[in-house]
């Protein structure tokens, strides 16, 4: 199976279906070579074959993620990383090396969170400047390690705080297998207009600081800055095509580029193989977007039927982060967060659920995506929002899994439970299709057919 990802360079690539375990460092010179090659023919009988290792996973419910229906008591069979084959019946298989009593509850494909905020560390306001690029690399790296233990194998980050590219080296270092971690899709930052979302507007004229986000204006600075954030690392560009709750001073119902401008974006972009989402909050941002050809909406909070049909004409994704609008909200003022951006997200509220309930109504394409500036462990809230907000259970796990892989372009190694896809699996100890909220505690996490985590109840 090959990963289809619009010809980005395989370079760049988040690594899907094994990571490479191999250090410079730890190479053997030839002696050493020659000396572990004496002793494994003294040590192992002349018969012996080393073989992968092969489990069974026993489930007494299985969500594969494309089928309208759970599959009762079906055992997963996971071999060199991938799944081998689905047999039905939880008996123990021959020539099964590790078998997995999963039958009080339920498997699924490893999720997948498409707006993560990984850099930040959500402990207190939004902060831009009080760490390094170097402390951000850290920060991020644990806050993958906390996604995955959550069922996130997959994740992407569209656009970081951060001055240099901190979340392109987290990737890479997951990738290499220095370090655990989902597999991760970067725009390393957001580009935004003078004065719009993710400038910092609260500095005074004279502050010679360059802003951890970028800041463009004008189709020639537009063009050359995705061809910088290409050049180290881009897998998605991600533009601010309206303000923003999160910032100060610009209205989140503006428009923040003229049309010119965002074609230009989108162009570059496509011309470099790689694909673009925008942060949309006000309609005509939106639709401005959409029109020019973008690949996925975040936020989409004042979307109307004209921008609705629009998205559904182009096969445009919607990614609408419901959550976190609720928690800038209820938390915001204990955390410290300015006072108008709680206000703005307020008014926000007033319309939100209206609008993006008719557009899952209307069957606009929904991807899953948290937009983590709250605890990263948390993301998984969003299940119970989209629900609450007319999506079945079922729909709700799809957009996690089938649907976000579609977003990334790897549909044909991830997102689902069928033979010879990554073994991304997580299990529950009950059913989410009863109760969404199952999914805010995962017992069982396996990436790449490796067992990250297990803490599945013992009898």
């Amino acid at each position: 199976m090959r990963s289809k990802h619009d010809g980005t360079l395989a370079a760049n690539r988040p690594r899907v279906g094994g990571r490479s375990r191999r250090r410079a460092c730890m190479r053997p010179t030839r002696r050493q070579a020659h000396v572990a090659a004496l002793l494994a023919a003294v040590l192992l009988p002349p018969t012996t074959t080393l073989t992968a290792q092969t489990t069974a996973l026993r489930c007494g419910r299985l969500i594969d993620g494309i089928s309208a229906e759970a599959q009762e008591n079906v055992t997963v069979i996971v071999r060199d990383g991938r799944v081998a084959e689905l047999r039905d019946g939880t008996a123990v298989p021959d020539g099964v090396d590790r078998a997995l009593d999963m039958r009080g509850g339920t498997c699924l494909p490893g999720m997948m969170d498409l707006h993560t905020h990984l850099l930040i560390k959500p402990d207190g306001p939004v902060s831009e400047l009080d760490r390094s690029s170097a402390d951000r690399a850290l920060d991020g790296l644990h806050a993958a390690q906390k996604m995955l233990h959550a069922g996130f194998t997959t994740v992407r980050n569209p656009g970081d705080f951060d001055t240099h590219y901190a979340m392109v080296s987290v990737k890479r270092s997951i990738a290499a297998g220095e370090h655990p971690g989902p597999r991760i899709f970067v725009a390393p930052h957001a580009l935004g207009p003078t004065g719009g979302h993710g400038d910092l507007n609260t500095l005074a004229p004279d502050a010679a600081i360059q802003t951890p986000t970028r800041t463009v204006n004008g189709v020639d600075e537009i063009r050359a800055m995705i061809r910088e954030q290409v050049k180290y690392g881009a897998d998605w560009i991600k533009i601010m095509a309206t303000g923003g709750v999160m910032s100060a001073g610009d209205d989140p119902t503006h428009t923040a580029y003229v049309d010119e401008e965002m074609r230009a974006a989108v162009d570059e972009t496509h011309r470099l193989g790689r694909r673009i989402t925008v942060h949309a909050i006000g309609t005509e941002g939106l639709k401005q977007a959409v029109a020019a050809g973008v690949n996925s909406v975040e936020h989409g909070i004042l979307i109307d039927e004209e921008a609705i049909e629009m998205m559904k004409a182009r096969g445009t994704w919607l990614i609408p982060t419901i959550y976190v609008l609720n928690y800038v909200v209820e938390e915001g003022p204990a955390l410290g967060y300015p006072a108008e951006s709680v206000a703005k997200g307020r008014v926000l509220m007033e319309t939100r659920d209206d609008n993006v309930r008719r557009a899952i109504q209307a069957g606009v394409k929904i991807a899953f995506g948290s937009d983590t500036i709250f605890p990263h462990e948390w993301a998984a809230r969003e299940f119970a929002q989209l629900v609450r907000l007319g999506m079945s259970p079922m729909d709700a796990i799809r957009t996690a899994t089938y649907n976000a892989a579609q977003v990334l372009g790897i549909e044909d190694e991830v997102g689902t439970l069928q033979p010879g896809m990554v073994a991304d699996i997580i299990a529950v100890d009950g059913n989410p299709l009863d109760d969404i909220t199952e999914l805010e505690q995962v017992d069982f996490v396996m990436q790449d057919g490796e067992i990250i985590k297990d803490e599945r109840p013992r009898t």
